[in-house]
């Protein structure tokens, strides 16, 4: 393997593991950091624009708040008030520790739910 060969293997890895990186801290809602690190990923150029484009995608929708979606939606009749304040991140997080002291958990999968699908419904 050449020189200019191992720089790209290299260059490659570096991307690879810098995206890793990002991602871990976007699963650990480290949301200011991950946006530095794509910035800066992003202008070195170890991550591609549409993978940047993706996880800056993932990081608004994980920032969330079920609050943000249409007033027409929140005023479902089963609609879960009590959460309109938190994020789909935080959502998730009761959901994953079985935390079901501020609602059900049918409630806490409904606000995921309409979090993760309003834009599509936007879009009807």
């Amino acid at each position: 393997m050449g020189a200019v060969e191992e720089e790209e293997e290299q260059v490659r890895f570096k991307g690879n593991t810098l995206a890793a990186r990002i991602w871990v801290l976007i699963g650990n809602g480290q949301f200011v950091e991950a946006e530095a690190l794509i910035a800066e990923g992003t202008a070195a150029g170890l991550l591609s624009k549409p993978q940047a484009t993706r996880m800056l995608e993932k990081i608004s929708q994980l920032n969330t708040r079920l609050g943000d979606i249409p007033a027409s939606v929140q005023r479902a009749p089963d609609f879960p008030s009590q959460l309109k304040d938190y994020t789909l991140f935080e959502i998730d997080q009761m959901l994953q520790r079985q935390d079901f002291s501020i609602a059900a958990k049918a409630q806490l999968m409904m606000a995921k739910k309409l979090i993760k699908e309003f834009p599509r419904l936007l879009a009807k």
